[in-house]
């Protein structure tokens, strides 16, 4: 019993530390420090389990304690935080807790000859076999939890580790998956140190595995550094910028009305624009943030030529003349009442010209299962005062805009020439004048001179399966927009900041980022911050973002090829143990 109570203290007290090493109240940006030493009491813990219930039960509560401790603005989202918190924390722990059985299968399948052979020095292998093995179930756990329907890549090492920018640069080859693998190693090594130094003597075999684990990790984080350091220093040219003006009217839609929220969202807009114009600079785009417009497109178009009352929202984007793009929402579906949480496009004389929707929704808050059932509707609304959620989108949309400041007036010929032509001479022989133009003249204004964009839109910006169909389409930023307002919190603005960071490394990409009340800001390729807003402050961030050129990353090309390597390695070792412990238990 008193085992267990111990080990139960150990699993609490690497929550804490990991919680603390999360962006929090005190540390706004993290603890990459904390959350490399947060894992070494849950692996000291974990192999002291002597059977699958304590080791769910270790994962469970280490779990359950970093998303309390981290994610304890949720409680704040409304009336949903019955969802937001109570339902994530147990879906948390309860994801933590079957990782904690999967763990346990190393222990428990190794057969009793192995075990008694490492006790007497006789073998090697155990000590590196333990630590890959935990690193492994890490990333298969921050995995599963951050991907599908249930995903909140919050509460991760990897969130923890977003201030490290050299070590971060990893997640172009590997994905934000590669980080929290080196981080758990790093864990699980000072781990196993610390089990083989409680010892009296340590055999000198498990001495030589230990050495051989450590030697591994070293190497892997040495490498990382190489490859952080080269990322992080290496020039990068421009190819064009987009001047863009992303507005942090510091109110929660929620809360103050669209009114208010217009209001002040104008008044900055155009401070903005005019002061770039005083400096003899052309704005290309002005970006609101998520949930501004209350009406629903495309029907609303209308309704903004005339609202608000003083001067309309077409009629100002008309005076501004500069394209915007405003979080909003769209009817896609009148009888069946389907609405989605859309980025809202408009050109610069303030017609609207379409718009993004929200695929990739918050799971038990935007998107509801089973909304369309009456029972469902009765219960959310006694339970929460809504009956639906939100639809999901199901178009990848990018957006062009041509830019002011452009480089080049004419298109050069290798721009217009058709990729694969056939210039055909007439009955006679001879050219033939149409061919030749259509050769010529085959392609259509200069690239150059545009800036295509996606608008991912809130926690979106965390999510491959949203972004990397974007990027592969043609994205040469990314113009993220948000409504965190809702939390309350410095430490929720920074937490989404952390995640979205991520995003300009994995595609070498500028990120831009528009919230209500913070974190708005600009960073490129490398996540360097090129410019920001403090967060609970009315302003607006004018900057020339600079735009790169458009080349795929390993990670764009290979997506989670680390995690699914990983788990293949897995089960061939799994199946190697239980053919071993079958043969035994014949002998």
């Amino acid at each position: 019993m008193k085992t267990v109570i111990l080990q139960v203290f150990y699993a609490l007290f690497s929550g804490i530390i990991e919680g603390a090493a999360i962006p929090n109240e005190l540390l706004l940006h993290g603890s990459p420090l904390l959350a490399l030493i947060s894992t070494v009491p849950l692996y000291i813990s974990l192999y002291k389990a002597k059977t699958y219930k304590e080791s769910f039960l270790i994962f469970f509560i280490q779990t359950l304690t970093v998303h309390l401790i981290s994610s304890f603005w949720l409680a704040n989202f409304r009336d949903f935080a019955v969802f937001t918190l109570g339902a994530s924390a147990v879906g948390t722990a309860c994801e933590g807790g079957i990782t904690g059985i999967i763990f346990h299968a190393l222990p428990s399948l190794r057969s009793r000859s192995k075990a008694l052979e490492e006790e007497a020095g006789r073998t090697a292998f155990a000590p590196a076999a333990r630590i890959l093995w935990f690193a492994s179930c890490m990333l298969a756990y921050e995995w599963f939890k951050s991907v599908g329907f249930l995903a909140y890549p919050w509460g991760t090492l990897f969130l923890a580790a977003a201030k490290w920018k050299i070590f971060a640069q990893t997640a172009s080859i590997t994905g934000v998956w590669g980080i929290t693998f080196i981080y758990a190693l790093a864990g699980a090594v000072i781990g196993e140190g610390l089990l083989l130094l409680s010892h009296r003597e340590i055999p000198e075999a498990s001495a030589l595995s230990y050495r051989a684990a450590a030697r591994f990790t070293a190497a892997v984080w040495g490498l990382a550094a190489i490859y952080g350091l080269y990322q992080y220093f290496l020039p990068r040219q421009e190819e064009k910028t987009i001047h863009t003006v992303a507005v942090q009217q510091n109110m929660d839609p929620w809360e103050g009305g669209e009114e208010r929220s217009l209001e002040v969202s104008m008044r900055l807009t155009e401070e903005a624009v005019r002061n770039a114009r005083d400096k003899e600079q052309e704005v290309d785009l002005v970006l609101w943030s998520e949930g501004v417009l209350e009406r629903s497109f495309p029907d609303a178009r209308f309704h903004y030529m005339h609202s608000p009352a003083e001067e309309s929202l077409s009629d100002f984007i008309k005076r501004m003349e500069v394209p915007f793009v405003i979080g909003g929402q769209t009817r896609v579906h009148r009888a069946r009442r389907h609405y989605c949480n859309s980025a809202i496009f408009f050109d610069n004389e303030g017609t609207y010209a379409g718009f993004y929707s929200k695929i990739h929704l918050v799971p038990f808050a935007e998107d509801i299962p089973f909304d369309d059932s009456p029972l469902i509707q009765q219960l959310m609304e006694a339970m929460v005062g809504f009956s639906a959620g939100w639809t999901p989108g199901w178009q990848y949309t990018l957006f062009r805009i041509p830019t002011a400041n452009r480089k080049y007036l004419d298109c050069p010929v290798e721009y217009k020439s058709q990729s694969s032509p056939v210039i055909s001479l007439d009955a006679k022989g001879k050219s033939d004048r149409r061919s030749t133009e259509a050769f010529l003249e085959g392609g259509q204004e200069n690239p150059d001179n545009f800036v295509t964009f996606a608008v991912p839109i809130c926690f979106e910006d965390a999510f491959a399966d949203v972004c990397t169909p974007l990027f592969k389409l043609g994205t040469e930023v990314f113009m993220n927009i948000t409504n965190d307002a809702w939390s309350h919190t410095a430490s929720a603005e920074y937490q989404h900041y952390a995640v979205a960071s991520y995003l300009a490394i994995e595609y070498r990409t500028t990120l831009v980022r528009a919230a209500n009340s913070g974190y708005t800001v600009v960073l490129d390729p490398a996540g360097r911050v090129l410019a920001d807003l403090p967060l609970f402050t009315e302003a607006a961030l004018s900057f020339p973002v600079p735009v790169y050129a458009h080349r795929e990353t390993i990670y764009s090309r290979l997506g989670d090829w680390l995690p699914y390597t990983v788990f293949v390695l897995m089960g061939c070792y799994g199946i190697v143990l239980i053919r071993r412990a079958r043969r035994e238990n014949r002998e």
